[in-house]
């Protein structure tokens, strides 16, 4: 093998790490459109996090004790004290895992069933970054807190 065979190699594997990168994002932005046109007033209630936020969310979700979407240790507590939040997906797919929206509490319950035609596991993430909310397919609500 030349060095010439060799940059060409590598020179590949960088455009199809960047294709791979370009359509996970193409598909992304899709799944934004169809979430705010299945959304009425998105734009005056929700907005999509930001890339810190996406990824102290991911970090966020990851410590969380999951045995499945449906088996998450939690204590039921009184959910009146939470306004803003972070909506969670947490099944679907590849491209919905990557998308969490921020808004007020009140405004994600009112549209519950819009959220549950995308995942029937939702997490919402107190701004605070220590208390969740889950809601599960069987509409249990629940809360915990991470501490």
């Amino acid at each position: 093998m030349n060095i010439l065979d060799n940059d060409k190699r590598i020179l590949l594997k960088k455009k199809l790490t960047e294709n791979k990168l370009k359509l996970k994002k193409s598909k992304i932005e899709k799944k934004k459109i169809q979430i705010i046109n299945c959304v009425d007033d998105f734009d005056s209630k929700y907005r999509f996090a930001n890339e810190t936020e996406t990824e102290r969310l991911s970090r966020f979700i990851s410590n969380l004790n999951f045995w499945a979407p449906a088996h998450i240790m939690l204590n039921e507590c009184n959910i009146s004290n939470h306004q803003s939040m972070y909506l969670c997906f947490l099944c679907g797919t590849e491209e919905l895992l990557e998308i969490y929206l921020y808004g007020n509490y009140n405004d994600f319950i009112l549209d519950i069933d819009n959220w549950e035609l995308f995942s029937p596991y939702l997490l919402l993430v107190d701004e605070d970054f220590e208390h969740f909310i889950y809601l599960n397919d069987h509409g249990d609500v629940k809360e915990s807190t991470t501490k």
